[in-house]
């Protein structure tokens, strides 16, 4: 078992435990909950994406392809997200992130299947996006991997967590502008020396400017990959 596997392991059983002794309040209205954080009229209000392009998951009218894409094709070929990032799931990703709430983890992963199994064709694999060791050690987990597992899981395929490893320390990409988030996170990736399944989908929490999740498939992509994914729990529109 990794290391991550291991911290992944405590920190679910202790939250687990901590469900099982207190009531959840809803995150959002305080209300009491049952085993999730939100109540269920939170919850059915939280702002769905809806039609999105195809290829990087912004807004339209139907699902097609946008005409960003259409000029300049992503290395992805699909991109999935399952909300925009309102204030509501900005404060679910901030708590789940920086203040230990795992419990969203099996929120959002649950909510992300019921979409995925409907209408998707599942990948070879799931790759979460890594954390750097420092960042990893601060925090005590990776949140992608935590949603990349249970949606393996729930999809029957395999999570490879090890496969993909953060080489560089960078700046967090919400510090930065759209512009310098290329450059900040150029590099940051590397490959592991195991193959690469042909048919793969990256997990990450949020696309904001696309940088991120675009330089780990340029990485994934020279070590073999054929056709690449990019699922997240949300995606942010309000920079363009």
């Amino acid at each position: 078992m990794t290391v991550m596997a291991v911290f992944s392991a405590l920190t679910h059983r202790s939250g687990e435990l901590y469900r099982k002794l207190l009531p959840i309040p809803c995150l959002l209205c305080g209300l009491p909950g049952k085993q999730e954080p939100l109540c269920q009229a939170c919850a059915a209000e939280l702002p769905l994406l809806g039609p999105a392009c195809q290829r990087c998951a912004m807004p339209l009218e139907s699902a097609q392809i946008c005409g960003r894409c259409l000029q300049q094709p992503p290395v992805s070929s699909y991109s999935f997200s399952l909300y925009r990032y309102h204030a509501a799931i900005k404060r679910c990703i901030t708590a789940f992130k920086f203040h230990q709430q795992l419990q969203f983890a099996d929120f959002f992963a649950a909510r992300m299947l019921q979409q995925l199994k409907a209408d998707h064709e599942p990948p070879d694999c799931l790759i979460p996006i890594p954390l750097h060791p420092l960042r990893f050690r601060q925090r005590g987990f990776n949140q992608a991997f935590e949603i990349a597992r249970r949606l393996a899981r729930g999809l029957d395929i395999d999570c490879q967590a090890d496969l993909l490893q953060r080489v560089r320390y960078t700046r967090s990409q919400s510090q930065l502008s759209f512009n310098q988030r290329r450059q900040n996170i150029r590099r940051a990736f590397d490959c592991s020396t195991q193959p690469v399944p042909a048919h793969i989908a990256i997990v990450d929490d949020v696309m904001t400017s696309g940088h991120t999740t675009a330089e780990a498939a340029r990485i994934l992509q020279q070590n073999g990959a054929e056709t690449i994914e990019v699922w997240t729990i949300a995606r942010a529109i309000s920079h363009y």
